[in-house]
């Protein structure tokens, strides 16, 4: 089904479940495309349209609702992201390489992709960019976990930034997890290797930086129950187009009214 077939036709659908956006990064060397989305858990009876038949079958084999969750969510989000107006959905398949590094069938664009839960976010994006993305709920349980890889310069941090331990042991998690994605070693590598160096609050958001890889910035956006991290380089971005992407991404991510605001910040 073309896209905008899909979208005529289930326009109900796509308000309810899907949020997306064409970014342009201005850096000092042009201009840089990103077209994001970001998508909650269809409903049951939600339409599958945009799948393939080989994709139907696979999603119908999964016994446990849990893993087909997070296959629609993955395979929605990435349609989403890829898709224009004459593009039939059913055509974009996303493949993955030697270390699970995702790619789309048949192009040069670039795509990273995460989900947590019931939410899903792909980034489709230029060739010439290095970019990693990273979406984890705020889960008290899996502190001890991510405690376990933070080094004693990172815990300091979480006092200069001034929020719960959860919260900021989550935005960790999710910038190395980010981190791993753009150099496409997932965590097979030691993970002091992406350890932090600073963290600070810009606006609305964390700015982190990372001890290792210089020329590259987390851009964390934090709600009150998860964390949304993108990982790209910086001289991909002037000062004024950071900022401006700070704002998208802002807009584009549900729950803004639980964002951490200044006076709630407390360690």
């Amino acid at each position: 089904m073309l896209y905008a077939t899909f979208e005529k036709q289930y326009k109900l659908f796509l308000t309810r479940i899907v949020r997306k956006a064409e970014l342009k990064l201005e850096g000092p060397e042009g201009m840089y495309g990103l077209n994001i989305s970001v998508v909650s858990v269809p409903p049951e009876d939600g339409p599958l349209d945009y799948l393939s038949n080989a994709e139907k079958d696979q999603y119908n084999s999964f016994q446990y609702q849990r893993r087909r969750n997070s296959y629609l969510l993955s395979k929605l989000a990435c349609k989403m992201a890829v898709a224009r107006a004459e593009d039939d959905l059913t055509d974009i398949v996303i493949d993955h390489g030697v270390m699970g590094q995702p790619f789309i069938r048949g192009s040069d664009r670039k795509i990273t992709i995460t989900h947590c839960d019931t939410m899903g976010s792909a980034i489709d994006y230029d060739p010439r960019l290095l970019l990693g993305v990273d979406m984890e709920l705020i889960d008290e349980k899996a502190m001890d976990a991510i405690a376990r890889i933070t080094s004693k310069e990172e815990q300091f941090l979480q006092h200069e930034l001034g929020i719960q331990a959860p919260a900021f042991l989550t935005v960790l998690w999710t910038v190395k997890e980010a981190m791993s994605k753009v150099i496409q070693t997932g965590f097979t590598v030691p993970t002091e290797l992406f350890e932090v160096k600073g963290c600070v609050w810009k606006e609305q958001n964390i700015i982190t930086h990372f001890k290792n890889f210089t020329s590259y910035k987390a851009i964390t956006v934090l709600r009150s129950t998860y964390v949304f991290t993108i990982v790209l380089p910086s001289k991909a971005m002037t000062e004024m187009g950071e900022t401006r992407l700070m704002q998208q991404l802002e807009a584009l991510m549900p729950g803004g009214d639980g964002i951490v605001q200044d006076h709630d910040r407390r360690g």
